[in-house]
């Protein structure tokens, strides 16, 4: 699908949104979250801060759609096991780099069970690894790097139904970090994957459409409604719509249909509306036409009607209330063919 029109770009964030882009990064204090997450992401990448009373985490930019989350550190005053499970159940994240510097700690023992019972997904790392050194001499690099291994398998393994190994780093030395990001890139590959997916699915398609269709009803049920009505100015009700699908006349050269006009809809409606009903007849089909196509029941169309336009007249409403209705229906229709034009596009590239 082509990045490029504001409306793809719009469904492709709403389909982002739907998908956890997320890697949170833990462990111990000291470990050197913050380092190695630079080495990650690159120094660049800092997205926000959210902060919550004396929590904070740092979102990062990873590829093209990832965030890492620098988590602060645990087993401090600050952040005892009982405060970071609280962060961890507001983050829900499913899948943690979890950071050692040192020893397996009761604190740590206790977050990693914590986030096994969640099911959430755990890639161990041994940070700083160029300082684990036997300072006897008698134990190599390796022969202590399995040892780590050892005591990690040993210490969580009737917990976690996983690979219990960890990767080593050095930021300083650089060692290990593409090996991670190795380890990392299926995980996003699958997300990737359910993106395209998602992408390409009708399904959500209407979920975004919908969406949209829905903050365009709260606009257009608005006070200022009444005065585009009285002075009929129907172009303003077009402006309107149209900025909010992010849609142009030019988009109906590239589907090869034209842009429905409000003043169409709204003109064709006076014509036909010789039925002479009661008002409480037009207000009732007018709120069936608005669930119709806005597929809303909350908003109370009718006493929207009649508390903010009833001093023009239920009749001479009827027509411009029933008229903007079809038209936001056909420039949902008109949306869609734009979306699903781009989806298929990039089919024919992709193939």
């Amino acid at each position: 699908m082509s990045g490029g029109h504001p409306l793809v770009k719009a469904f492709h964030k709403y389909i982002e949104g739907t998908i956890d882009y997320r890697i949170g990064v833990m462990g111990q204090v000291d470990a050197g979250k913050s380092a190695l997450v630079n080495a990650l992401a690159g120094a660049d990448t800092h997205i926000s801060t959210r902060t919550d009373a004396t929590r904070t985490i740092s979102s990062h930019k990873y590829g093209k759609r990832g965030q890492i989350l620098d988590f602060p550190g645990v087993g401090t005053t600050e952040y005892s096991p009982k405060q970071y499970k609280k962060l961890i159940r507001k983050a829900d994240l499913s899948h943690v780099l979890y950071v050692f510097s040192s020893k397996i700690r009761e604190a740590d023992e206790a977050i990693i069970r914590f986030l096994a019972k969640r099911k959430t997904g755990i890639t161990f790392v041994y940070s700083k690894s160029d300082t684990l050194v036997d300072v006897s001499g008698a134990r190599g690099q390796e022969m202590l790097m399995h040892d780590k291994d050892t005591e990690l398998h040993v210490t969580f393994k009737k917990h976690l139904a996983q690979p219990l190994n960890y990767h080593f780093v050095s930021v300083r030395d650089n060692f290990g970090i593409e090996g991670l990001k190795a380890a990392l890139q299926p995980i996003f590959e699958a997300k990737d994957k359910e993106f395209a997916r998602r992408a390409g699915s009708a399904e959500y398609m209407e979920k975004f459409l919908n969406k949209r269709l829905n903050t365009l009803a709260s606009k257009l049920l608005s006070p200022g409604l009444k005065d585009i009505i009285l002075q009929r100015a129907y172009r303003s009700i077009e402006e309107m719509t149209e900025a909010h699908f992010e849609v142009s006349p030019e988009d109906g050269e590239t589907i090869g249909r034209a842009i429905p006009r409000a003043a169409d809809y709204i003109n064709k409606a006076k014509k036909t509306d010789n039925t002479g009903m009661k008002s409480k007849e037009y207000l009732s089909q007018l709120a069936t036409l608005f669930g119709t196509v806005f597929k809303l029941r909350k908003l109370n169309v009718i006493s929207f009607i009649v508390s903010t336009l009833g001093e023009a007249g239920i009749k001479n409403i009827y027509p411009v209330l029933k008229g903007t209705f079809e038209y936001v229906g056909d420039m949902n229709d008109f949306a869609r063919e734009i979306l699903k034009h781009y989806s298929r596009e990039q089919k024919e590239k992709s193939e």
